[in-house]
């Protein structure tokens, strides 16, 4: 053979080597992305050619988030600078926090509870008007969930204010009992009266002083001093909640912030249709029943009380001394305290 023929005959050996080796490369890529293919990236492991995390490292994430949306509630410090049980955030459909902020809660309570008022100096018959009817039940809503952001949501549990007592040496049985004495109120469900039990939880929280000052034949009434000072926005009212023996109830038309724990059945007197002719339905909001200091003679010393119905004399009175706020927890009897008043009666 010739020169060109041993060139020619070079060129089609290195064809050869290229087309070998090009096949060789192919069959690797092929190789790799099979097995790519058979085995799924691991948990939290990134897709090497896409980027994006694995199918199960998202369905874990989901599961974190949904299980975060149901995680127990938190002891946090709020607004009033006060440690609270809250329960924590809920998603929306995007994943974006939608819960209000105890400020942004009692904002909105508040716009609602002015649109309450404006509608009750109308003189209509709130019990009985559509329009009442769903701007009310609009308050009752969002006081629920402030109550829930101030003081913690606890399902069925109830709150309870303890109150401490002290009795005057005008009391009959003082040499034999001394001033000290306590009642235990546990507030109506929620479900039932939240307005009625937020204002009176509000009561406890600003307390300054008080005491019983009125001896009737049927309720002895407190008077209270506290951060609240106006009545209630409107009459609050569940026929799930009479006025039975040993309840508490606000007094007055409208009512509160003044109360009176009821001594006798005044379901009648102080429910639906009672103390004035015009409205059927209007009655006194209720707070309560006392489940310590019925039974124990507590009630019964304080209607001791030197007197009869309002008495001016204050040497004669029953001074509310404290409020205790206890809410569901560890404590004794499940409870524990959330906030007390000072121990101290201030002057006039």
């Amino acid at each position: 053979m010739g020169y060109d023929s041993n060139i020619k005959s070079a060129k089609s050996e290195q064809r050869q080597r290229v087309t070998i080796i090009a096949s060789l490369v192919a069959l690797s890529l092929a190789f790799v992305l099979l097995v790519s293919m058979l085995h799924p990236p691991l948990d939290n492991e990134v897709h090497p050619r896409t980027g994006a995390a694995s199918a199960v490292s998202r369905a874990k994430e989901g599961a974190h988030l949904r299980a975060a949306d149901k995680a127990a509630p938190a002891i946090v410090a709020s607004d009033s600078g006060a440690a609270v049980v809250v329960e924590p955030k809920h998603n929306n459909d995007n994943g974006v926090a939608k819960q209000k902020s105890e400020k942004e809660a009692a904002a909105v309570r508040a716009d609602l509870e002015a649109q309450v008022r404006a509608i009750k100096k109308t003189g209509v018959i709130m019990e009985d008007d559509k329009h009442s009817l769903e701007v009310t039940g609009k308050l009752q809503e969002a006081t629920r969930e402030l109550i829930g952001l101030r003081y913690g949501s606890f399902g069925d549990k109830r709150f309870r204010i303890k109150f401490d007592l002290e009795f005057q040496s005008s009391i009959p049985d003082f040499e034999e009992k001394g001033k000290d004495g306590t009642l235990l109120i546990e507030l109506a469900p929620i479900s039932l009266i939240p307005c009625s039990v937020y204002n009176f939880l509000e009561i406890a929280r600003t307390w300054k002083k008080g005491a019983f000052h009125r001896n009737a034949g049927h309720v002895l009434q407190a008077m209270a001093r506290s951060g609240v000072t106006e009545s209630m926005p409107f009459q609050e009212y569940n026929k799930e909640f009479p006025h039975k023996k040993g309840t508490i109830g606000y007094a007055g038309r409208p009512s509160g912030p003044e109360f009176y724990v009821s001594i006798q059945d005044n379901s009648k007197n102080h429910g639906p249709g009672s103390q004035q002719k015009r409205n059927p339905y209007e009655a006194d909001c209720a707070i309560g029943t006392v489940i310590q200091g019925m039974d124990d003679g507590t009630i019964d010393r304080v209607h001791k009380m030197p007197g009869h119905e309002f008495i001016g004399d204050k040497k004669k009175w029953v001074w509310i001394r404290r409020m205790h706020i206890l809410v569901p927890g560890d404590g004794p009897d499940g409870y524990v305290e959330y906030s007390s008043s000072p121990d101290v009666i201030p002057e006039d």
